[in-house]
């Protein structure tokens, strides 16, 4: 009987691990798309970069984004963040802010 108990902790903790493990992967990679979207962001107002380019970019970023989002139902906060942006034209600032905020939730999972 203890055998059993143990197993199905065992099985209970790699679950919840498994879930803390989706989501820090989430976050990170919400924060490298929102990291390479601020620079194309910054690029485009100093006029480096094509319009045409920059759009795609934005296209792509708000995309993976949401890919981010689903992984973060768990985190309202994170997830509500994500979707803001995508619902939004941020600029590289906005984009900074956003990424300052994740930060705390990628420190927590990261210490679960």
């Amino acid at each position: 009987m203890r055998g059993c108990f143990a197993l199905l902790m065992l099985t209970a903790l790699g679950a919840c691990s498994s879930q803390s493990d989706k989501q820090l992967e989430a976050v990170k990679a919400a924060r490298s798309v929102i990291a390479e979207w601020a620079l194309v962001e910054q690029q485009a107002d100093r006029g480096q970069v094509q319009a045409t380019y920059a759009g795609q970019m934005r296209k792509m970023a708000k995309d993976e984004l949401k890919t981010a989002q689903a992984g973060l139902a768990q985190q309202p906060d994170a997830a509500n963040l994500l979707e803001k942006l995508r619902s939004d034209s941020p600029d590289a600032a906005a984009l900074k802010q956003a990424d300052d905020a994740l930060k705390p939730v990628e420190n927590s999972l990261e210490a679960s």
